[in-house]
């Protein structure tokens, strides 16, 4: 079948493509390659190590032909013109990294190349972008015309990102969840390298509650002691719920004096933050336990446990004789 007006059909598939679409003039670049080559330089990879800056002057040794509406609206600009303007802003941080990948299968002889990076609009807002370029056919020889194409997959890499916070997190806490916890735990074990603390704790009453205020009021204890356990530990440090009313703590390279005193720290930020919320009381026993050659860390969570419930018996018991004393 014959198209009337074959090049003005193909010209308004470019202007009208749902995609960003992108022809531009990598000779440049070839010809840059074609001094180095002259010049008997046979590695890039080592050339680019050697000279960073020149990953940035490829970048502007392309040029920009045209691009489609769709690029404007994705980036935007309010025209070509604009966009342009703007390519410093756009194509950078990041970019250089995966850019660096492209001069190198340039260089190799590659006609095509696909791949994932960051680009940002006009206004700073970055981009997750899948890029593809071809070298056309009839330029194979100087690379005068490359069609470029770039998906915008921004919602895409959120989600996968939300979806692997969600296999590693407690949703309620924002902690890790035993999932992480237990690969944690397994990697430790592999890698050993002791001292390693571990800090089991226990959320105090949190069925009374459940049973007296509503679950509401036992969900808000349970996110209470995430708020404590982040404000009381590093950047970095495990802290995971592992149960309804259990967490747990890993200390790589830390001993038991500085469990103990991340307890007594933990304990001051959970007075804190009752003088702040109030009821319900918010109470946690805590135990901890250092690995020692020849312990298994499955063995010192357990002596960790044990020392954790001996903390309980001793809230209990100051309960009771509180109770007793009249000071309820």
């Amino acid at each position: 079948m014959r198209i009337e007006g074959t090049g003005d059909h193909f010209e308004k598939l470019f202007e009208f493509a749902p995609i960003s679409l992108w022809e531009e003039d990598f000779s440049g670049i070839r010809k840059f390659f074609d001094s180095l080559q002259a010049g008997g330089v046979t590695d890039l990879d080592h050339y680019l190590t050697a000279h960073p800056e020149e990953i940035n002057k490829s970048m502007q040794r392309i040029e920009v032909t045209r691009v489609n509406r769709e690029t404007l609206k994705m980036f935007g600009a309010a025209s070509e013109a604009e966009l342009l303007r703007g390519l410093d802003s756009i194509f950078r941080d990041e970019m250089f990294v995966h850019f660096r990948t492209q001069l190198l299968a340039l260089w190799s002889g590659e006609l095509e190349w696909s791949g994932e990076s960051v680009n940002y609009r006009l206004d700073g807002e970055p981009l997750n972008i899948r890029l593809r370029w071809r070298i056309l056919p009839k330029y194979v020889h100087d690379w005068v015309c490359v069609s470029i194409s770039i998906e915008n997959i921004t919602v895409l890499k959120k989600t996968e990102e939300y979806l692997r916070y969600l296999g590693t997190h407690d949703v309620m806490t924002e902690l890790y969840n035993r999932a992480f916890f237990e690969g944690s735990l397994l990697d430790l074990e592999t890698n050993r390298q002791d001292p390693i603390a571990m800090i089991v704790i226990d959320l105090n009453n949190l069925k009374p509650v459940n049973d007296q205020f509503g679950h509401q009021a036992g969900d808000k204890l349970i996110r209470r002691t995430a708020e404590v356990l982040k404000a009381g530990t590093a950047e970095g440090t495990i802290s995971a719920r592992i149960g309804g009313d259990e967490f747990i703590i890993i200390l790589p390279n830390t001993g038991l004096q500085a469990a103990n005193e991340l307890i007594e720290r933990i304990q001051s930020l959970v007075t804190m933050n009752n003088n702040f919320y109030g009821e319900p009381e918010l109470s946690l026993s805590l135990g901890a336990a250092v690995s020692e050659p020849g312990i298994s860390l499955e063995k010192v969570i357990s002596l960790a446990d044990d020392e954790m419930y001996k903390n309980k018996g001793l809230y209990h018991r100051r309960r009771k004789e509180d109770y007793w004393e009249g000071n309820w």
